[in-house]
């Protein structure tokens, strides 16, 4: 397989990742920045194990909307104890717990430190797939 063809392949598969992340992460922004607040409470905390055995946190958060609706949503956090009170950002809409988070104040940041890790992590992959499909066509054209 060419320099080209795995470039494409890096920048396809990555990019998309790339571009789903950012756009995640735009959502809980937009949340975070112009969406409402509601106090709210780690309802849940389990764990699952992976494939490698290696064993996964997750958290589940309750709140109730502003229209008097209970919602609850699943987002990473790190060090959250369940019963704890956190503060929940929201935009209210048909289904507010797709835009609910618990990032910022009151709440944690370490969901935003996790999904920037990631955005670094997979547009590191699309870069270096850009490169290798700009180097493989490079090469063909010679």
């Amino acid at each position: 397989m060419g320099m080209a063809a795995v470039g494409g392949f890096l920048l396809a598969t990555f990019g998309v990742l790339c571009g789903f992340l950012v756009r995640q992460l735009v959502g809980r922004l937009r949340s975070l920045f112009g969406g409402l607040v509601a106090d709210g409470v780690c309802v849940r905390r389990y764990s699952s194990e992976g494939s490698e055995g290696n064993t996964y946190w997750h958290h589940v958060y309750g709140f109730t909307t502003a229209d008097g609706r209970y919602v609850e949503f699943e987002e990473d956090a790190l060090l959250m104890p369940q019963g704890q009170a956190v503060t929940v950002r929201y935009r209210l809409g048909k289904n507010p717990a797709r835009t609910a988070t618990v990032m910022g104040r009151g709440g944690a940041w370490s969901p935003l430190f996790g999904q920037l890790f990631g955005i670094f992590v997979s547009g590191c992959f699309a870069a270096f797939g850009v490169l290798s499909l700009w180097l493989g066509v490079e090469e063909l054209s010679r």
